[in-house]
């Protein structure tokens, strides 16, 4: 692969089974993404708090405490902070069963780039607002 040729994604694995996403668009970082590890050898904390060893319920709350942090429209399982730039990601919901880990516990955390979870007319004013800063 030349240098010129754009990156889209790379991945990388931790023996603990931690992966490790980057996320590129016109060769520019937009995400790191985090994958849940399979055993405590990786531990992946947010201000202290631990988003893949805590139920995902339990990480909510305390996020909340921190800044706002709202269900997924399309995902009720899972959660964005846009203000923290991170979203949480389980496949379903399951709060009250722990067996189940799945739905138990956040699955992967993304941390994106300024106006990555903007939605069209704000990311539009984002435009604007650099565009008469730049002036």
């Amino acid at each position: 692969m030349s240098s010129s040729t754009p990156v889209e994604s790379r991945f990388v694995y931790r023996p603990s089974g931690l992966m490790v996403t980057i996320h590129c668009s016109r060769g520019e970082l937009e995400a790191i993404e985090l994958g849940r590890p399979g055993s405590g050898q990786d531990i992946v904390r947010f201000r202290g708090i631990d988003v893949f060893g805590l139920p995902a319920a339990e990480v909510v709350t305390r996020l909340r405490g921190l800044a706002t942090i709202t269900e997924a429209e399309d995902d009720p399982a899972s959660f964005i902070a846009p203000d923290l730039l991170l979203s949480f990601w389980r496949p379903f919901k399951a709060d009250d069963e722990p067996d189940e880990e799945q739905g138990y516990y956040f699955n992967s955390v993304l941390l994106a780039r300024p106006g990555y979870y903007d939605t069209p007319a704000e990311a539009a004013a984002r435009l604007r607002a650099v565009g008469h800063l730049q002036s």
